[in-house]
């Protein structure tokens, strides 16, 4: 008898583990939007396509934020842009001590770096930080008719 009593609390905490996991993993897909009511990263309205992109960095106060390293910055970037390495070990310090009321463009060679650093810069409270879809790869593409 010994042992139903055992198998039933094993039972028993597996079911309350994935009852635990399932309404975890629903509150934070309900907190998504911060309470500003600016749309998180993961609703894609921070992903700018080329055309937005360049629209977006004409305007005035934008900063245009090269996240490559150092090398890939020389062999080409944006007009205008300031390059902080997303490999430098001060990267995120970096990134604190912008003005958090400017309006940010990020940008990496695909997409990778520049999401990431948007991740972070919203989750410190930069509320206006965007980023080009498909990199600086994507930049160079020559438009299609």
């Amino acid at each position: 008898m010994t042992c139903q009593k055992l198998f039933s609390t094993l039972s028993s905490l597996i079911i309350i583990g994935f009852l635990l996991i399932s309404c975890n993993t629903s509150s934070t897909s309900e907190t998504q939007e911060n309470t500003s009511g600016t749309p998180s990263v993961n609703s894609g309205e921070r992903k700018l396509d080329k055309k937005t992109f360049a629209a977006a960095i004409k305007k005035s106060g934008a900063v245009v934020v090269d996240v490559r390293m150092p090398g890939e910055f020389e062999q080409g970037h944006i007009e205008g842009a300031i390059n902080i390495n997303f490999f430098d070990p001060e990267f995120k310090n970096k990134l604190l001590e912008l003005n958090k009321k400017k309006k940010y463009y990020l940008y990496c060679k695909n997409e990778t770096r520049s999401y990431r650093s948007m991740k972070f810069m919203e989750d410190n409270d930069f509320k206006n930080v965007f980023m080009l879809e498909g990199g600086y790869e994507e930049w160079n593409t020559p438009a299609t008719q």
